[in-house]
C-alpha cells in the first residue's frame, strides 16, 4: 500500500495543507467544516497528495489550536493528532459539526460545498442560523407592542375564518397558535393582529399598480395597502377585481356565470404566499403589477438554496420562510398543504390558457400569469364538465383505485377538514362520475366504500399540459 493511499482524497469532508503556513486557509475551512458535515485537515501533504510532513516543535500544536479559537465564531476546539515522527509527521484536525450554523472565519460565515470553501450570503447565514436554532425571524418577539396595539376587528376576522370562537381573548389566540405568551407577542402575531403592523415592520405593506399600456413608470390607478396580513390580503385581491376584466359567460343555467381576467385562486394563492413566505428583514414591500399581458406579483427574497425555479412546476418539499405566519394562515384554510402552492396557481390557470412564469431578479422572486399573445389560440370558457384537476384530485383519484373509504381519500388528499373535503371534493368527483360509491342506495352507510371510474382512470392516466418556465 502507497503512502498517499493512506490519505483520504480531497472531498466534502477532507481537506490537504502542505505546512502550517497555511495557517489562515487551515482556520477557515475548520469553519466551512463545522457548518458543513464536519471533517479532517491533513497537514503534510502536497498538492499533489503525497505524503511530506510536517515538524512539530514546541508549541507548533497549542498555536494552530489558539488560531483556529481565535479567528472563529463560534469559537472552534478541533481534536488535533499526530501520526509519525515529529520531525515528519502528518498532523490530523479533525473538526465536528457545530450545532449552531454558520461558523465565522475572520468575521465571515463559511461553508464547505465539496472540496471547496464558499462564503455564504447574508440571507443564506440568516436561514442557517434559524434553521439551526430553531428561532426563525417571525417567532421573534415584537419589541414595543403593547395591548394597545392590538385590532379588535383584525382579531376577530381571524377567529372567524379559522373557525375559532369569536369570542375567545387575544392571549388564548396566540397561546393556542403558537404566536407568544404572557410576556412577549411574536412577530407573526404583531403581522395577523396589529391595529397598524407598518408601526414595526415598515416595510409590512402591498403596492399595487395598474400600468399604462407600454409603461412601466405611468400608472393607470395605484395603491399602497397597508393592515393587517389578511386585511392586505383582502384589499389586493379588491384592487386586482376593479383593475381586470370580467367575462359573462352563458352556460345554460338560470344565471350567466362572471369568468374573470385572471383567475381568482391563482392570484389569490400568489398573493398569500408572498405575504406568508416573504422576507420581512429585506428592503422593499410586496407588488402587485398588472400590466396589458400579464400580472406579477413581486416578493422581497429569493428562493431558500434547496429549492430551484424548475422543482417549483413538480411536487416538492415545503421551506416555509415564516413556518408561524404560514401555520396561521393556514388555520384560515386560505393555504391547503404547504409545498403545493405554486402548483395550485399553475393548475387554476390551465384551464383558461394562462401560462404562469417564475423568476428571481434584483433580490426579488416573480411569479407571473401571462395571458395568451396575439395568433395564439386561448381555450374558450366553457362549463366545466369535470372537477379542475389539482394535485389534491389526483391524490383522491389514485387512492380511489383500489376501493377506501372517506376517511382515506381525504386523508390521501392532505385535507383536514372533513366538511371541506366532502364539499369542494367527494361530492364533485361523484356528481362528474370520476369516482363511485360501492352501496349507491345507500350513501350514508357505514359501510359504503369508494372506487375509480372508467372515466376517473382516462383522467389519472392522462398527463395534463405543461406551462412554460422561465428561469432567472
Amino acid at each position: 500500500m502507497s503512502r498517499r493511499s493512506r490519505i483520504a482524497d480531497e472531498s466534502q469532508t477532507a481537506e490537504w495543507k502542505l505546512s502550517f503556513g497555511e495557517w489562515k486557509e487551515i482556520v477557515e475551512t475548520c469553519a466551512a467544516f463545522a457548518t458543513a458535515e464536519g471533517g479532517t485537515i491533513h497537514v503534510g501533504i502536497s498538492p499533489g497528495g503525497e505524503r511530506v510532513g510536517v515538524a512539530i516543535g514546541k508549541g507548533t500544536l497549542e498555536g494552530i489550536a489558539n488560531k483556529i479559537k481565535t479567528n472563529t465564531d463560534p469559537a472552534q476546539f478541533p481534536s488535533i493528532e499526530v501520526k509519525g515522527e515529529p520531525s515528519s509527521a502528518v498532523v490530523e484536525i479533525h473538526v465536528r459539526p457545530e450545532p449552531i450554523k454558520p461558523v465565522w472565519a475572520f468575521g465571515r460565515p463559511v461553508k464547505r460545498v465539496g472540496r471547496t470553501n464558499q462564503f455564504l450570503k447574508r440571507d443564506e447565514a440568516q436561514r442557517l442560523l434559524e434553521i439551526s436554532t430553531g428561532r426563525t425571524w417571525d417567532a421573534l418577539p415584537c419589541e414595543g407592542f403593547v395591548r394597545t396595539d392590538i385590532s379588535t376587528k383584525a382579531l376577530r376576522d381571524f377567529l372567524r375564518r379559522a373557525e375559532m370562537p369569536i369570542t375567545t381573548p387575544f392571549q388564548d389566540a396566540i397561546r393556542n397558535l403558537k404566536l407568544g405568551d404572557k410576556r412577549h407577542v411574536s412577530h407573526a402575531a404583531a403581522l395577523l393582529f396589529s391595529e397598524f403592523p407598518q408601526r414595526f415592520f415598515i416595510d409590512a405593506k402591498v403596492k399595487c399598480g395598474r400600468f399604462l399600456p407600454g409603461s412601466l413608470t405611468r400608472f393607470l390607478d395605484e395603491r399602497t395597502i397597508e393592515g393587517s396580513v389578511l386585511q392586505q390580503l383582502d384589499e389586493a385581491m379588491a384592487f386586482v377585481t376593479r383593475n381586470t376584466r370580467q367575462a359573462l359567460v352563458v352556460t345554460g343555467k338560470p344565471q350567466h356565470d362572471i369568468v374573470p381576467e385572471y383567475p381568482d385562486a391563482a392570484v389569490r394563492e400568489a398573493i398569500t404566499n408572498a405575504l406568508c413566505h416573504r422576507s420581512y428583514t429585506d428592503v422593499g414591500a410586496i407588488q402587485v403589477r398588472i400590466h396589458d399581458d400579464c400580472l406579477e406579483v413581486w416578493n422581497p427574497g429569493k428562493l431558500p438554496p434547496d429549492l430551484t425555479i424548475r422543482s417549483l412546476y413538480r411536487r416538492h418539499g415545503s421551506y416555509p420562510r415564516n413556518p408561524l405566519l404560514a401555520g396561521a394562515i393556514f388555520r384560515t384554510r386560505l393555504i391547503e398543504q404547504w409545498g403545493t402552492g405554486t402548483l395550485r396557481i399553475i393548475d387554476a390557470c390551465r384551464p383558461h390558457g394562462i401560462a404562469v412564469e417564475f423568476e428571481q431578479a434584483e433580490g426579488m422572486f416573480i411569479a407571473r400569469l401571462r395571458k395568451a399573445q396575439a395568433g395564439q389560440v386561448t381555450p374558450q370558457v366553457t362549463p366545466q364538465v369535470t372537477p379542475q384537476v389539482t394535485p389534491q384530485v389526483i391524490s383522491v383519484l389514485a387512492a380511489a383505485e383500489n376501493v377506501a373509504t372517506a376517511g382515506t381519500l381525504q386523508q390521501a388528499a392532505g385535507l383536514k377538514d372533513r366538511v371541506h373535503f366532502l364539499k369542494a371534493y367527494l361530492e364533485p368527483l361523484l356528481k362528474a362520475g370520476l369516482i363511485e360509491r360501492t352501496i349507491p342506495d345507500k350513501p350514508r352507510s357505514r359501510m359504503q366504500r369508494y372506487c375509480l371510474t372508467a372515466k376517473g382512470r382516462d383522467v389519472l392516466s392522462t398527463p395534463p399540459p405543461g406551462n412554460r418556465e422561465r428561469g432567472p
